[in-house]
């Protein structure tokens, strides 16, 4: 009869323990904006800045946080469900991509209007580069 080992698994070589929490390219829960009341908050408190088809809403973080949030909302209005995680998917690569180049201690909630605008990256790069820029988040200097 077989013995159960009781050693305990040990991490895959290579790999760092916040690696094993978040994929390698992906966001971590602290740099999105998660819970209903902090959209709420957000919206209701944050100031709203709109160019190209977007639509942004900016509430400095509050409690000292170092890192930068987003959230995102895109209604149904703007196609199906594949159009729609399509613009998704291309909104939170370009800030994954560009979160370093933002103001730290923002939160934010970018909403598409109009899918026009928002075909590929480059183009989509283009208009989130100036919304943010409208809404005075991005950072000058380098």
């Amino acid at each position: 009869m077989a013995e159960k080992c009781s050693a305990q698994e040990e991490p895959k070589a290579g790999k760092t323990l916040s690696q094993n929490k978040v994929s390698r390219y992906g966001l971590a829960k602290n740099q999105r904006v998660r819970l209903k009341k902090e959209f709420e908050d957000i919206l209701r408190n944050g100031k709203k800045t709109a160019r190209g088809g977007l639509v942004l809403w900016l509430r400095p973080i509050s409690d000292g946080e170092i890192t930068v949030r987003m959230g995102l909302t895109v209604s149904k209005k703007l196609g199906n469900a594949p159009v729609r995680n399509r613009i998704k998917r291309l909104l939170r690569e370009v800030f994954r991509l560009n979160k370093h180049q933002i103001i730290p201690g923002a939160a934010f909630i970018m909403s598409p209007r109009e899918s026009g605008n928002l075909k590929d990256f480059n183009t989509t790069e283009k208009v989130v580069f100036e919304l943010w820029q409208a809404a005075g988040i991005i950072k000058t200097g380098k």
